[in-house]
């Protein structure tokens, strides 16, 4: 890229500076790919469900565990996403519902604690788990460090996850996908519950 820069005296000062290229670009997970193993313990309140409290302080949750009782979706939520973040909240409150009659469980990644988050997302049927260090957002290829949603999309500055579900059956595979890489929100309910019926 060029850049003319002009000073105060109405010089031009030519520069040419090089594209900031990422290390390593999302490779987000897709339909029929393996899920990865995530095990998480509820050291400080890292998970909140409200349909389970006899999940207590010290419980290990583990999405192997998990999809041995129903199928699970899975989906990456964070509050700093600006206008997007109520929108979608809103979507995965109504989902949670419709996985629920479904016979599936919804379990949400967040990247702040669920303490911090809104009220009534603590009420719905799913659970919230904070996602401390990022690490399950990477595993599912939603969030690199070097790939910044800030950089792309506007309104962004933080460092977030590409919102996302995934429908994960009793074998750990994928079944179902969706990734909104450009913040343009969800509205395929149907296909979802589809897949948790397969």
């Amino acid at each position: 890229m060029t850049l003319e820069l002009v000073n105060e005296l109405g010089d031009i000062q030519v520069r040419v500076v090089k594209d900031r290229q990422p290390i390593e670009r999302v490779q987000p997970l897709k339909t029929a790919d393996a899920a990865p193993l995530v095990a998480i313990a509820n050291v400080g309140g890292y998970w909140s469900t409200a349909d389970r409290p006899a999940f207590a302080q010290g419980n290990v949750l583990t999405l192997p565990k998990l999809v041995k009782q129903r199928p699970v979706v899975v989906g990456f939520y964070c509050p700093c996403w600006g206008r997007y973040a109520d929108p979608f909240l809103t979507t995965l409150i109504d989902l949670a519902h419709q996985v629920d009659r479904a016979g599936g469980q919804l379990l949400v990644f967040a990247n702040e604690h669920p303490r911090y988050l809104p009220q009534k997302a603590l009420q719905a049927p799913m659970t919230l788990v904070y996602d401390a260090d990022k690490i399950v957002a990477q595993q599912f290829g939603v969030y690199a460090e070097t790939d910044p949603i800030w950089d792309r999309i506007s309104g962004i500055s933080e460092d977030v996850y590409i919102p996302a579900l995934y429908v994960i059956d009793g074998n750990q595979q994928i079944r179902y996908h969706f990734l909104d890489e450009n913040f343009e929100g969800f509205t395929d309910h149907t296909t979802l519950c589809n897949a948790l019926g397969q």
